[in-house]
């Protein structure tokens, strides 16, 4: 089972399915454990349950079912442990900023133009205006007020709920603003990589070699199968000008090659605990190389991170293989762990410990759960503002 929003936020429902049969059996309008059980007395026979994580399924399961075996689904517990690492970045705004200064620094050193591909983490970043970034220094401004005033009224024994109403943020945001080691700053928005991007290369080769005229680099790029305008060309090029280009074809002598060299590199995007947990979970071989810059600076500048880092890949390698022997010795290393937040998930994890061992024997799992959820939304979406519970159900029920 699992559930779905019925009003997003405010009402929730539960989708039961068959998982040997393939199908839906039933729709409950609520995702509580008093209906799942109830459901479960009233269908007397199962001996299988796949579940999330869910604290009132795994009650109504214990309820309705007692002999039952639970299994908690293998994909919502990667979810855990990658949310678990993500919360030890999201202490470290610093050390994400000291990263990307530091893979700038090597780049710079070695002269990588090649390690700075364009859809690398260093990928150009917007232009702002001076009116623009005024607005984002502001913004900041406000923001740096409300983390002192939280830290502050903090160190004066305030508890979160009283700190989130007397601030006006959400208590969501003042215990991340208090669990954070400094001031978290935003990162940059990361931007769809433009057609353009691919030709860079070439662009960068012709411009050093003396051509800066963007209607001719255009026409070459467009017989290599660019499909872009010109203008998206000449936007392109007018960062690399330190000054205004001129109006018609390249002069006839040229520029002497070398003396227009190509424009620098963007800076490299400070990610964020989000993108730098997807970063320290990745494999080396799918990293480009300076995405490996990147996660080596972070974990030679810091020993919690590394054993953070070896401890969420070691429980994704046992879940993947489903190597039941390995998840006592996890336990036990995560519950000594430097990381608070690695303790804590395997606390949970050993309050629900029969159900994450059966996620490890059986094959079973919640995946073709999802897909139904995704039909149900459908048909959801058609019935709009037209239709009550008892009528989606019948649709839900009758089209498996």
């Amino acid at each position: 089972m699992d559930d779905w929003a019925r009003l997003r936020g405010q009402a929730y429902g539960t989708i039961l399915v068959d998982l040997e049969r393939r199908r839906p059996v039933d729709l409950l309008d609520d995702r509580s454990a008093a209906g799942f059980a109830a459901w479960l007395v009233a269908h007397p026979g199962v001996e299988i349950i796949a579940r999330d994580r869910g604290g009132a399924y795994a009650d109504g399961a214990r309820r309705g079912a007692p002999t039952a075996v639970q299994v908690a689904d293998r994909f919502h517990r990667l979810v855990n442990v990658g949310d678990t690492l993500e919360r030890v970045l999201a202490r470290k705004h610093a050390l994400l900023r000291e990263a990307a200064a530091a893979v700038d620094r090597a780049l710079a050193a070695t002269a990588g133009a090649a390690l700075n591909a364009p859809d690398s983490p260093a990928s150009p970043a917007r232009r702002w205006s001076r009116r623009e970034e005024q607005d984002k220094q502001a913004r900041r401004a406000r923001r740096w007020e409300r983390y002192e005033a939280v830290v502050g009224l903090r160190r004066e024994g305030a508890t979160h709920a009283e700190i989130a109403r007397r601030v006006g943020l959400s208590p969501r945001t003042v215990r991340r603003f208090l669990r954070a080691e400094g001031f978290p700053e935003r990162a940059t928005p990361r931007r769809q990589p433009s057609a353009i991007v691919a030709y860079e290369p070439y662009l960068r080769e012709r411009w050093a070699a003396g051509c800066q005229n963007a209607m001719q680099l255009w026409r070459e790029i467009k017989a290599q199968g660019f499909p872009g305008a010109a203008s998206l060309v000449r936007r392109h090029l007018a960062s690399w000008r330190a000054i205004p280009g001129r109006r018609g074809p390249t002069s006839r002598h040229g520029i002497a090659a070398g003396s227009a060299a190509p424009p620098p590199p963007e800076p490299t995007r400070v990610l964020s605990p989000r993108r730098a947990s997807w970063l320290l979970s990745r494999p080396d071989e799918r990293l480009r190389p300076a995405e490996k810059l990147y996660r080596e600076h972070l974990l030679a500048a810091d020993g919690e991170l590394r054993a953070a880092q070896a401890l969420a890949a070691d429980f994704g390698r046992l879940l993947r293989e489903r190597d039941r022997e390995a998840l006592a010795p996890w336990l036990d290393r995560a519950q000594t762990a430097v990381p608070t937040e690695f303790r804590q998930f395997a606390l949970v994890l050993r309050r629900d410990l029969a159900a994450v061992e059966a996620a490890l024997i059986y094959e079973w799992s919640s995946g073709q759960v999802e897909g139904h959820i995704n039909r149900l939304k459908s048909l959801k979406r058609q019935m709009y503002g037209r239709a009550s519970f008892g009528l989606l159900k019948k649709r839900v029920l009758q089209a498996a």
